[in-house]
């Protein structure tokens, strides 16, 4: 009976430190950072007083961010859909009142870095300018 017991345990010794082996890969792999570059739909909200309704250049921004790689596997990078939110009456704030407003791709980052993403966000890759149209 003692010859069967010792059979059992080198592949359960195996199996255990393929486990642990696997878990320590998992989390040094997941704790280095990655820039990555993704795409996010842009949706405009708070308008200014007096404006209707607003038109965006361009619908998709690409935005890179450098942080752990466990991060991305959280919202909202996993998503499928997502979507960056611009407070359009913020955004315009330091311009004069007009009806188009154009942003460089460092303006939009200086703003998504203060509004919404922090210091994650590295740069806007494109577009190169942004223009608002309020109507």
């Amino acid at each position: 009976m003692s010859n069967s017991k010792k059979l059992k345990l080198p592949p359960l010794a195996f199996l255990v430190c393929l486990i642990i082996a696997a878990l320590g890969w998992v989390v040094v792999t997941f704790s280095k950072d990655y820039r990555v570059t993704l795409d996010f739909k842009v949706q405009c909200y708070n308008l200014p007083e007096g404006k209707k309704s607003v038109t965006v250049s361009d619908t998709v921004v690409a935005l890179t961010f450098n942080q752990k790689g466990l991060k991305y596997l959280m919202k909202p990078f996993s998503n499928k859909d997502r979507t960056v939110y611009i407070s359009v009456s913020d955004l315009i704030k330091p311009k004069h009142k007009v009806s188009v407003y154009t942003f460089s791709s460092k303006e939009m980052r200086d703003y998504l870095v203060a509004h919404c993403y922090g210091s994650d966000l590295v740069a806007v890759e494109s577009p190169e300018v942004i223009t608002f149209y309020l109507r």
